[in-house]
């Protein structure tokens, strides 16, 4: 090992040595755990912070990806496809998931998770409907040509 390593750790430990000498060792004791305990404190408020954002992104979502859903279905219905009673049973479903009583915050988790979860698969599924053309059993197209005998 070289010896400017080892001077250094005699350096280092001198230097710590002076510095509990004048504060005190029971303060520098003292400090070293308020510093590890305000420290973990912060990080604690770091991830409650954390939380608090991703359960709005979360909330945001949900409700952005069910106007999706409406707007799409609405698309689908005009033209003529299938969407109401996806549009009733998802909007019936959804609110029962994100309503909560009132004085009591935002709902649960993962009521809002539920819920997005639904909205998104509604959405995709307006999304598919729309890409793919369309063939209804009702309206059949061009019949191909007759065969003759």
């Amino acid at each position: 090992m070289p010896r400017n390593t080892i001077a250094m750790v005699w350096a280092g430990g001198l230097i710590l040595a002076v510095i509990v000498y004048l504060a005190g060792p029971d303060q520098f004791v003292y400090g070293v755990f308020d510093l590890i305990h305000r420290g973990w404190w912060t990080l604690q408020d770091a991830l409650r912070n954390l939380s608090i954002a991703a359960f709005d992104l979360v909330r945001a979502l949900a409700i952005g990806l069910y106007f999706v859903f409406v707007v799409l279905t609405l698309i689908v219905i005009r033209r003529g496809g299938r969407g109401r009673a996806a549009l009733i049973a998802l909007s019936v479903v959804f609110f029962a998931l994100i309503w909560h009583a009132p004085g009591y915050g935002f709902g649960a988790h993962g009521r809002w998770i539920a819920g997005l979860l639904l909205a998104a698969a509604g959405a995709l599924s307006m999304t598919r409907r729309l890409t793919q053309p369309m063939v209804s059993p009702w309206r059949p197209g061009a019949m191909p040509p007759r065969q003759g005998p």
